[in-house]
């Protein structure tokens, strides 16, 4: 039996993808090739499709992704379910804004990558090796620096079997979670009369078989398989790894969407809201603030949510103010709707109300908390003093941190740290104004600065 294996093809909208992976395949699946009338009328992909061919002792299925600008949560969804990736760019063309950002998300992913360098056939050798050259310039510092470039062309069909040869070479039996509950992300839904309704998509984890009962979440509907199909073969069992359709009677595919997952009954929870450890994307043109609106890709489906960025800090949940590019954080996103979700999963968040002529991926992480109870949040204020006599009887003489004699008197006991990390504990006011008395453990140096961090609740 052949190892199914599943390879991205993604790319810029007209780079060839589609085109590619009809010279490439030799088996269709649902929504193979662009079956989509709007995709036909309008002569993009607008949707993931699947093909497939033989390699070997490798069943290779093709997952086509959108290239379309506006269709970059597909994109992101195609890249969930790949072990591979081929990414189409077109010679006459060149490395797109898209090409940019499908690098980054199959670099968030950890996806091993193979480069075709398409429509070959529309320009001189000088020509490729521009291209060549930017393309390399783009992959610096990124994990894919040393990865091949196949010159190809979808339309005579040149380099198609070198392509197949470098993806055979990175190829490697992939580790499937055929143990533990079943659970399949369904990218499509529909009615096949006699049959009822079949959900497809590639199974992640278990395996199923004929008469096994399945849940639909997060939506709540439930059946008993009938058949299972991978490729117009039929089957009894499948698991983890495997394309497949199963047909389930007795429920309606227009309340099923991209987004559900079919799995065993009561082994997966819905949630909108989640607590993630992220990064945000060096080459994003912004920051995260709180409050902000964002998009979430988790598997599947892509939501819009509220994010709060925070740092844990000695048992508080301290807000930050902004996260800039490269930095690490955790956050809570409040969902719009719910999601069917697990510790551990893959997040991608992005900003897809931005023009897609900027870079919209703001960065990745990993879910921590699939259903956190309500979280406190606070907000630092830190006061800053300046130390204006060090070596007093009591201890140090410290102004400015406060305005009056009162403020003083309300800090009393609050702990406080210089720019040089002595620690100290306000002690009381001094004089008749807003200096007070600060117990250091050594004593600092004249107008070195003294910092008190307070926290005020911050209502989510």
């Amino acid at each position: 039996m052949k190892i199914p294996v599943h390879v991205g093809l993604f790319g810029h909208i007209d780079h060839g993808k589609t085109a590619l992976a009809a010279k490439l395949s030799e088996k269709i699946s649902t929504a193979g090739l662009d079956k989509h009338p709007q995709a036909r009328e309008r002569g993009i992909t607008i949707d993931i499709g699947f093909t497939a061919f033989d390699l070997n002792e490798y069943l290779v299925v093709l997952v086509d992704a959108p290239g379309h600008a506006d269709l970059i949560n597909n994109v992101v969804a195609a890249a969930n379910i790949i072990d591979v990736a081929i990414l189409v760019i077109a010679a006459d063309e060149g490395p797109m804004i898209q090409t940019g950002e499908h690098i980054l998300i199959l670099e968030n992913f950890g996806v091993n990558l193979i480069i075709a360098l398409n429509k070959c056939d529309l320009v001189d050798q000088q020509k490729l090796e521009r291209v060549s050259q930017r393309i390399r310039g783009i992959l610096k510092g990124t994990i894919y620096e040393n990865v091949k470039i196949i010159q190809t062309s979808a339309k005579t069909g040149r380099g198609v079997n070198e392509l197949k040869e470098a993806l055979y070479s990175i190829l490697k039996p992939p580790i499937r979670q055929i143990d533990g509950t079943f659970k399949m992300p369904i990218d499509h839904a529909f009615q096949i009369k006699g049959a009822g309704t079949v959900l497809t998509g590639t199974i992640h984890r278990g395996k199923i078989a004929i008469g096994d009962n399945i849940e639909i979440v997060p939506v709540g509907l439930s059946g008993k398989i009938k058949s299972i199909q991978s490729f117009r073969e039929t089957l009894t069992t499948a698991a983890a790894g495997d394309r497949v359709g199963i047909a389930v009677p007795g429920i309606s595919p227009k309340k099923i969407y991209r987004g559900c997952y079919a799995t065993a009954p009561g082994t997966l929870n819905k949630t909108d809201k989640i607590c993630i450890k992220g990064q945000i994307n060096s080459l994003f043109k912004g920051v995260l603030k709180p409050k902000m609106q964002i998009h979430v890709t988790v598997g599947m489906p892509t939501v819009s949510g509220t994010i709060y960025p925070y740092e844990p800090y000695v048992k508080k949940n301290i807000l930050l103010e902004e996260v800039n590019p490269g930095e690490t954080f955790f956050a809570y996103i409040a969902l719009n709707e719910y999601i069917a979700i697990e510790a551990g999963d893959p997040v991608i968040i992005s900003r897809l109300d931005l023009p897609p002529t900027t870079l919209r991926i703001v960065g990745s992480g990993i879910v921590i908390n699939a259903m956190p109870e309500h979280l406190e949040f606070f907000r630092e204020r830190q006061k800053i003093g300046i130390v204006r006599i060090p070596n007093h009887k009591r201890g140090s003489i410290v102004d400015g941190m406060v305005q009056s004699k009162e403020g003083a008197q309300k800090l009393i006991g609050q702990s406080v740290i210089t720019e040089t990390g002595i620690e100290g504990k306000i002690l009381s006011s001094f004089g008749t104004k807003s200096s007070m008395i600060i117990k250091f453990t050594r004593i600092p140096k004249e107008n070195e600065k003294v910092y008190l961090k307070r926290f005020r609740k911050y209502k989510v």
